[in-house]
């Protein structure tokens, strides 16, 4: 390699460098151990940190359930998502699709705090939704849809929805509709040719949505906070609350060491099927 393509790459390098510094930093402080009644920590340097979580049940059980959750909130966020990008694209109506794509980028301009506390107007006990369902009479009392997991749920797949749509979108624009309508006109049908050609052609982008999807949801702070109200907690709450209330910066930072390998592991195994869907679709269309 010449001199000046490694020079275009030092100012994305030094990014990642002090990107990763951080992180080094923080697995560092994770082999010591907190001064008793201080935030502050102090040597000697030991794993003590990292024994003390795997043989904590209620640490591991957090981790696990946030796994659990952030890979079902990805699959509704691709069972949801893809009908959605696949009527944006293939609308023959652009007001409609400039529409959609207008509600979708709307949301980018609302913080994750916002968001949460307008989840809480709408589904709170008296909420907007509650006040429907009562005068429609299909319920007969309030639904409770927050401090819950089906709160959090919820507006945790508002969240992730508009960065899968619009991964997603891109892919099925690029596919050209002549080909859909030669295999209609070969007798297949509109579910057949979604699923055997649609759907192929889209996978890499799906696999690459449904990543984002899971790294958005699995690092999720504020919603589970405000809308889970204390009963649903993620790994970074329980990060957060070995970090700000136990003041134990060491043991938190060994948890998010953690908890940083293991969504990396997911995420490259998210990347290897992405991988493989690309081969496959080239493998097909060749």
């Amino acid at each position: 390699m010449s001199t000046r393509p490694r020079i275009l790459l030092l100012p994305a390098a030094l990014l990642m460098v002090v990107f990763f510094s951080a992180f080094l930093v923080f697995a560092a402080v994770s082999l010591l151990h907190s001064a008793s009644g201080t935030p502050g920590y102090s040597l000697p340097v030991t794993l003590n940190n990292y024994l003390r979580f795997f043989t904590d049940p209620i640490g591991l059980g957090v981790l696990g359930w946030t796994l659990v959750f952030s890979l079902a909130l990805t699959a509704a966020t691709l069972l949801v998502g893809y009908p959605f990008a696949y009527l944006i694209a293939r609308t023959p109506r652009p007001w409609l699709r400039q529409l959609l794509l207008g509600a979708l980028l709307v949301t980018f301009l609302c913080g994750s705090i916002s968001r949460a506390y307008g989840w809480l107007i709408l589904l709170g006990r008296r909420g907007l939704l509650n006040e429907a369902l009562l005068w429609t009479g299909l319920i007969d009392h309030p639904l409770a849809l927050i401090y819950n997991v089906s709160g959090v749920f919820i507006a945790l797949l508002h969240f992730t929805l508009p960065y899968f749509v619009l991964t997603v979108f891109g892919a099925i624009r690029a596919v050209p509709p002549q080909i859909e309508e030669s295999a209609r006109d070969l007798g297949a049908g509109a579910l057949r040719v979604f699923l055997q050609i649609t759907v192929p052609l889209t996978l890499p982008a799906i696999v690459g949505g449904a990543a984002l999807a899971f790294s958005l949801a699995i690092s999720a702070f504020a919603f589970p906070l405000l809308l889970g109200g204390g009963r649903v907690r993620l790994i970074s709450n329980y990060i957060y609350d070995q970090l700000f209330v136990a003041f134990d910066l060491p043991f938190a930072a060994a948890v998010s060491s953690i908890f940083l390998l293991v969504a990396l592991a997911v995420l490259m195994s998210f990347f290897a099927i992405e991988r493989w869907a690309t081969h496959a679709v080239y493998r097909r269309a060749g």
